[in-house]
């Protein structure tokens, strides 16, 4: 009982967030999301998706990404000795009349717990990890106004080495540009799958952390093509035990928004602010990009919650 404590609080601990009435999310990490670009518009990114982290935010998004695109991040979350982490791998490849497909994977490393037994001194140490295996696709139903995507996933969770799990599970998404010029609804349902089902926990199957996104995001129409400028936000609900009333269900949800001005296409500046009442994470969030022949580099400043407080993000891209 003590290791599946142990092991549940520093997971919780990792992803900044627990579900509201003390409900514990399974393999948080599939919550964390990806990127320094969404992270400095305060993860608002559902009704924008215009890069590979579409894998992530809606794959809907890859519908209308001409070319190919490569990304990489990686997020250094370590307290003390304990040494912890979360990366983040794509990229995407657009077939002409077929559509777009992309590959992902996250990667999170939650360092080590501690294993007792009749005194609290440690006997031994477990590894604890876990990443995930993604194929997106990707099309335009309609062209330039809808496009609809899905993501296939393969999560496996380590807690010990007597002690896994693994599940298949999926996304689907839509984005639409509106009539209205320069306006985007997007929307994304996320982890739908099977349960996961560990030994520490007598062999209940646990559920994934299923969660709903919609976002908008408005571009601003300037008349010369060196200044870009757009606004974003998005709305997240966990669906995972679902008890309360409507109404307080929806307060519980998380919200972010953001703004993200480029120019020249070569510099970029973004902020934005996060709010997850349940998850204890509030705060402003701020970014920046340098562009230059394909090549894409992004940093943020997010709040990652009291125990992580400011996290540096750093991502790099190219397109191609």
């Amino acid at each position: 009982m003590r290791k599946t404590l142990l092991t549940i609080l520093l997971l919780s601990l990792v992803a900044g967030s627990v579900y509201a009435e003390a409900v514990s999310i399974t393999v948080p990490w599939l919550t964390m999301d990806p990127g320094a670009r969404p992270g400095g518009m305060g993860k608002a990114f559902v009704a924008i998706a215009d890069d590979v982290h579409a894998t992530y935010y809606n794959p809907a998004g890859l519908a209308f990404q001409p070319g190919h695109m490569v990304a990489a991040m990686h997020s250094d979350r370590s307290i003390d000795q304990n040494n912890i982490y979360y990366d983040y791998l794509g990229y995407a490849h657009n077939f002409e009349n077929i559509g777009t497909f992309a590959f992902s994977a996250l990667y999170s490393n939650a360092g080590e717990v501690a294993k007792t037994k009749d005194s609290p001194q440690p006997y031994a140490y477990m590894s604890v990890y876990g990443f995930s295996l993604n194929l997106s696709y990707a099309y335009p139903i309609i062209e330039d106004t809808l496009g609809l995507g899905g993501t296939a996933k393969y999560i496996y969770d380590h807690l010990s080495d007597s002690d896994s799990a693994s599940a298949i599970a999926g996304d689907i998404g839509l984005l639409w540009k509106t009539p209205l010029p320069k306006l985007s609804v997007g929307f994304n349902i996320m982890n739908l799958g099977s349960d996961l089902t560990y030994r520490v926990d007598d062999g209940i199957p646990q559920p994934l952390p299923r969660m709903a996104k919609v976002g908008l995001a408005y571009e601003i129409p300037f008349e010369d093509e060196f200044n870009e400028m757009r606004f974003a936000v998005d709305y997240s609900k966990y669906l995972v035990g679902l008890e309360s009333s409507v109404g307080s269900e929806l307060a519980e949800g998380v919200i972010g928004v953001g703004a993200e001005y480029w120019y020249a296409g070569i510099v970029g500046l973004r902020v934005g602010y996060y709010y997850d009442d349940a998850g204890h994470v509030e705060g402003t969030s701020f970014g920046v990009s340098l562009q230059y022949g394909g090549f894409q580099f992004d940093f943020a400043q997010q709040p990652e919650g009291e125990l992580f407080g400011m996290q540096n993000r750093f991502s790099f891209s190219y397109r191609f």
